[in-house]
């Protein structure tokens, strides 16, 4: 077992109503399992759907076959275009 920062950003923030929480996950978490947890942890999260936000581990865009690790931050981020 170990734990992630996350911390939200934007309308995320506003809508789970936090800035930030630690989140208990097992070793080597998938982002599926990450996202079970995180819904378990805020409930609101269930109401924003997946395709609507992009996750950072450590500061680095990740795709869905990342896995988590004790200590990883994790942001959980807006939609953004680039240019």
């Amino acid at each position: 077992m170990g734990t992630v920062n996350v911390r939200f950003f934007a309308h995320i923030k506003e809508q789970v109503g936090k800035e930030e929480i630690t989140l208990d996950i097992p070793d080597s978490s998938s982002l599926k399992q990450f996202r079970i947890k995180l819904e378990e942890a805020i409930p609101a999260m269930k109401g924003i759907h997946h395709q609507t936000f992009r996750i950072a581990v450590n500061q680095e865009l990740v795709a869905e076959e990342a896995q988590l690790r004790d200590g990883d931050e994790v942001a959980i981020l807006p939609p953004f275009s680039g240019g």
